[in-house]
């Protein structure tokens, strides 16, 4: 395949007489956290496929910035890959720890002399976040614990229950206990009435005797 046409499809980068075209499945946008299969696909100029079997081929990923002295953070085995019509090509499976910006470099030496130039390739990759964790079923059924302020609210509710009960019975009473309790009012008044005009008239009398 032509540089120009590796150029249209995934990211492109050439060193002397080769080309390497990276593609991360599925989609190119690798997230943390989760595992994904990376390959290269390398062609000589003029477009013919280096396979993995011709080539001394390593990769390896760091953090960015990159600094001559860094050191990889994956350095993972390679194998052979076969994907969108290539076969053969150099690709292993990545886990990029953290969202933010790394480099993939990808170099190799022919397996025999002459074959193609040494090359090393780098590919800048951007790793979004990875999908949130989904609630475990066991942290949904769980019930959170009753605060003690809302047990106390309770009783109080119950306190306040009671104490309406109470005063709806009272005034809910039946009419004819009402009027039982009015009628022995009213006949204990002439009672009360007969004994007062009873002492009243015999003081009278004390008194009408003494003057005589």
């Amino acid at each position: 395949m032509p540089f120009s046409q590796l150029a249209t499809a995934h990211q492109v980068e050439i060193s002397n007489e080769v080309g390497g075209t990276l593609h991360i499945e599925p989609d190119d946008t690798p997230r943390a956290g989760e595992e994904v299969l990376a390959w290269v696909a390398l062609t000589r100029r003029g477009g013919e496929t280096i396979q993995l079997a011709e080539c001394d081929c390593q990769m390896t990923v760091y953090t960015q910035p990159r600094q001559p002295s860094s050191e990889p953070i994956l350095s993972p085995s390679l194998s052979a890959v076969a994907s969108e019509g290539y076969q053969g090509i150099p690709g292993a499976n990545l886990t990029f720890p953290t969202v933010g910006l790394y480099t993939i470099a990808v170099s190799g030496s022919p397996k025999q002399s002459d074959d193609f130039s040494p090359f090393e390739l780098a590919f800048d990759v951007t790793v979004a976040a990875g999908a949130s964790p989904s609630e475990s079923p066991a942290d949904s059924a769980a019930a959170p614990p009753q605060d003690s302020s809302e047990a106390a609210s309770g009783g109080s509710a119950l306190d306040d229950v009671s104490t309406s009960d109470t005063a709806v019975s009272d005034a809910t009473a039946p009419p004819d206990a009402v009027a039982s309790d009015n009628v022995s009012d009213a006949g204990q008044r002439p009672l009360l009435i007969l004994l007062l005009g009873g002492v009243v008239i015999g003081a009278i009398s004390f008194l009408v005797l003494r003057k005589r």
